[in-house]
């Protein structure tokens, strides 16, 4: 019987991931932000996968320090708390790209393969004079296929392909310009204006980029 999916390229799953729960797709494409999941990998709604709430990896360092194991996730639950991390991994023309992680999936169709499932970011213009900056965070953005779209394109993204874990964190000066002083991001609008709106920080001095890590800082 035909269950809707096709041939899934598939890449070598890395040691220590984790297991995974069984669905599919169409169930999947129900969460917030994933409706075009089948879409994106080409298979159809009645095709099963297994996803997983997190992997672990090899971190791969731009600056060149020694690699480390280290565990990304894409969790609503994941030791009680929410948990969806960002990652660097390299395009298909070899780019350094930015995004957060949105699934991480194990077996697709049949095929055991390693990828995950991300929403697109994209660098957007620092503020004149900006502090941040000054010190190596870098301003980004969600990324969309157009201006009318409620969420960030999905990007697959194969488990050899990202390179490590980013500690992003909302421009709050941008959050208060919008919404006031008072504003925390969890007092902010979860709609699609405000995805389009928001803007974020890399996080340089998060604890991996210290200086045994990073002799160039």
């Amino acid at each position: 019987m035909d269950d809707g999916c096709a041939a899934a390229a598939s890449d070598v799953v890395l040691a220590r991931s984790h297991l995974g729960r069984r669905t599919r797709v169409a169930d999947v494409e129900q969460s917030p932000g994933l409706s075009r999941l089948g879409a994106l990998l080409g298979m159809g709604p009645h095709c099963s996968l297994v996803f997983s709430t997190s992997f672990t990896f090899n971190y791969t360092f731009e600056w060149g320090a020694a690699s480390v194991v280290q565990t990304a996730c894409a969790s609503d639950s994941y030791m009680g708390i929410s948990r969806y991390d960002h990652v660097w991994y390299t395009d298909s023309s070899g780019q350094a790209c930015l995004g957060g992680l949105s699934l991480v999936m194990r077996v697709l169709g049949g095929v055991v393969g390693g990828f995950v499932v991300v929403w697109g970011m994209e660098k957007v213009p620092s503020i004149p004079l900006c502090s941040l900056t000054r010190w190596g965070c870098k301003r980004v953005a969600w990324c969309f296929e157009s201006a009318d779209a409620e969420w960030p394109i999905l990007v697959r993204v194969l488990l050899s392909s990202v390179l490590r874990v980013e500690h992003v964190v909302p421009d709050f000066q941008d959050l208060g310009d919008r919404h006031g002083l008072r504003v925390t991001p969890s007092t902010i609008p979860d709609n699609d204006d405000e995805r389009h709106a928001a803007r974020f920080f890399t996080n340089a001095f998060h604890p991996f980029t210290f200086r045994a890590l990073n002799p160039s800082s």
